[in-house]
C-alpha cells in the first residue's frame, strides 16, 4: 500500500514534523510518501492563506498523484485547503487530517475539543467544526499563540502554551478528548494525553490510519454527487 501524505503548506519544517507522526502509526508493508506544496504559503493561519494555498496543493498534489501512482491521499493541514476540489478530482480515496480526526474522536468520548494555534484562528476552526458536520460533537475550540512552524521548532514554548490549555480543556470545558488541531502540533500528543488523562489525537497519525482502512476496504468517496468529477477535464482548469 502507498499512500501520498501532502502538506498544504510550504514549509519544509513542517514536512518534516508530519512524516515523523504518518511514520508513527503506519502499518510496516505501507510505503509512505511525503509531498510539500510548492508555492502558497508557509503557515496557513487564516482564512487568506487557506485560499492562497489551495490552489498551489491541487496542482502539487495532481501532478504528485500521476509521478507516484498512491492507492490513497492524507491532506495533512487542519482545514480546508482545497480538500473538496481534490476529491473531486481524484477517485481514489482522500483522507482530510481534520474531518478524519473529528470522526473518531466521536467514538472516543461524548464531547471534543480542537486545540490550535493562534487565537484569531480560532473562528475559523469553529467554522470548519461545522462544515465538517460535528457541531454538536465539540464542547470547544481553544487555541495557543504559536504560529505553525513555530510548533515545530520552538517545542518547548509550545508544549508550556499546550499543557495550559489542555488543563483548562478539562477541568472548565469538560471535554473528554482533545484534537490537537494543526499539522505543526504533531507529535506531542503522547505527553499531553498522560497529563490530562484523556484521549489526545494527532491529526496526521488518524489521518493515516484512516487511510489505510479506506484502501484495505476498497473504499473511497462517493462520486455520485458532491465529489462528482469536474465537468470539464482538469487541464481546461489549470
Amino acid at each position: 500500500m502507498k499512500l501520498l501524505i501532502v502538506n498544504p503548506n510550504s514549509s519544509e519544517t513542517v514536512t518534516g514534523a508530519i512524516m515523523e507522526s504518518a511514520r508513527r502509526p503506519a502499518a510496516p508493508g505501507t510505503e509512505l510518501v511525503a509531498v510539500t506544496t510548492k508555492g502558497g504559503t508557509r503557515n496557513i493561519d487564516s482564512a487568506f492563506g487557506d485560499y492562497l494555498s489551495g490552489a498551489s496543493m491541487l496542482r502539487t498534489a495532481l501532478d504528485a498523484v500521476a509521478l507516484h501512482g498512491p492507492d490513497a491521499v492524507v491532506l495533512a493541514g487542519f482545514g480546508r485547503v482545497g480538500i473538496d476540489a481534490l476529491k473531486e478530482a481524484l477517485t481514489i480515496p482522500v483522507v482530510s487530517i481534520a474531518e478524519a480526526s473529528m470522526a473518531v474522536a466521536c467514538l472516543l468520548g461524548h464531547r471534543f475539543t480542537t486545540l490550535t494555534m493562534l487565537e484569531q484562528f480560532i473562528p475559523y476552526q469553529q467554522e470548519l467544526v461545522r462544515f465538517y458536520g460535528f457541531e454538536a460533537k465539540c464542547a470547544s475550540v481553544r487555541a495557543i499563540n504559536v504560529n505553525v512552524e513555530e510548533c515545530v521548532t520552538d517545542r518547548d514554548r509550545a508544549l508550556d502554551q499546550l499543557r495550559e490549555q489542555i488543563q483548562k480543556i478539562v477541568a472548565e470545558d469538560r471535554s473528554e478528548v482533545v484534537i490537537l488541531a494543526c499539522a505543526g502540533l504533531c507529535g506531542y500528543d503522547a505527553e499531553l494525553s498522560r497529563l490530562a488523562g484523556v484521549p489526545v489525537l494527532d491529526p496526521v497519525a488518524v489521518g493515516v490510519k484512516v487511510a489505510e482502512g479506506l484502501v484495505a476496504l476498497g473504499l473511497a468517496h462517493s462520486k455520485l454527487r458532491r465529489f462528482a468529477h469536474p465537468p470539464q477535464p482538469l487541464e481546461n482548469y489549470l
